[in-house]
């Protein structure tokens, strides 16, 4: 189809440019025709002014030829008619003469006018053969264009289904990848139910172990407690005060929590008591080490003790309560200040 357009307006290019030089040759035809009848008029009057110059010529000779006759016969009379019939006919020659001149004259600045008119068309003619030399020779660059755009339009199509097949495949083996990978996450979901099932039981194993150990943990301690309690040793007598009777201990396990709150987000490692004041340090697998002023019956927290990399397991006081130790599971031990809540030293 597109083939079949450009054809048909490359032919109408070319019936418009050999109407436009028909119609300028038909113009030139008439031209050079009207040139051609001037000529034909103007052999025509010169051979009819060759032929007025010979009559007079003639006449002329005859006159001559009658005067020397009157001279010879001794000046005879002629008749006055005759003369002035030639002379009128003279008259008439040379009046006739004369529009001939005229016509000529008429007749020869047409033929210049018409020689400058044709000279403009030759131009015309010489200019619009150029244009249509331009003309044509655009036409074949355009046809050559054409051609050249059809072959990389045919280059552009084989590579547009080159790029089609290669993106089908990549298609075909991104389908196959996501079924591989779908069941690959399926597996790995297999996998990690059934490592939270097994892990499911040994926590329920280790939790029973636990409670089974706090059991038994327990009734050990309540029995030594209850043993402990049943222990009631007198102050000897010889060291008492007269007016005092004898004195008896009691102990008591407690019963209840006096303070309880969230120290971490997480499990708690390790707790320890100021051995100056009524603070307590907490270490947790948050990282942190927290301090808690505990005076007030209730949980305030003192400070917060940061730069750990790993959960704190073990923390502690020095004798004087100005700096705790905490260790972490990173393999290192840092020492913070508990005024400033600084970190002071860092072991590794």
């Amino acid at each position: 189809m597109e083939g079949s357009s450009s054809g048909n307006w490359r032919d109408s290019i070319i019936n418009q440019i050999q109407n436009r030089n028909r119609q300028q040759f038909i113009c030139f035809q008439d031209l050079i025709a009207a040139h051609n009848r001037l000529f034909e008029s103007y052999n025509v009057l010169r051979l009819e002014n060759m032929q007025i110059s010979v009559q007079n010529e003639k006449l002329r000779c005859e006159r001559m030829s009658v005067d020397m006759t009157n001279i010879g016969s001794g000046f005879l009379a002629i008749p006055a008619n005759k003369i002035a019939q030639l002379e009128s006919k003279l008259l008439a020659q040379q009046e006739e003469l004369t529009e001939l001149h005229k016509k000529k004259g008429e007749n020869a600045q047409m033929v210049v006018d018409l020689n400058k008119k044709l000279q403009e068309q030759e131009l015309l003619l010489r200019a619009t053969e150029d244009r249509l030399e331009k003309s044509i020779t655009m036409v074949n660059n355009l046809k050559a264009e054409v051609q050249r755009y059809s072959v990389c339009k045919t280059e552009l199509e084989n590579l547009n289904q080159l790029i089609r097949d290669e993106h089908q495949a990549l298609q075909l083996a991104y389908s196959h990848l996501e079924e591989k990978l779908r069941k690959c996450q399926d597996e790995n979901r297999q996998l990690v139910v059934s490592l939270m099932k097994y892990k499911s039981k040994d926590a329920e194993k280790l939790n029973e172990e636990n409670d089974t150990f706090n059991r038994l943990r327990y009734a050990r301690l309540k029995k030594e407690l209850e043993e402990a309690a049943k222990d009631t040793r007198g102050i000897p007598p010889d060291t008492m005060p007269p007016e005092c009777g004898p004195i008896v201990e009691k102990s008591a396990v407690p019963s209840k929590a006096i303070i309880i709150f969230d120290a971490h987000e997480g499990e708690i490692s390790a707790v320890k008591w100021s051995p100056v004041d009524q603070v307590l340090a907490t270490g947790g697998q948050d990282r942190k080490v927290k301090l808690w002023d505990i005076s007030k019956g209730t949980a305030d927290c003192r400070g917060l003790l940061v730069g750990s990399n790993a959960g704190v397991m073990s923390v502690n006081f020095d004798s004087c309560g100005t700096y705790i130790l905490g260790a972490s599971n990173d393999f290192a031990s840092r020492v913070w200040g508990v005024t400033d809540q600084r970190l002071k030293v860092r072991f590794s």
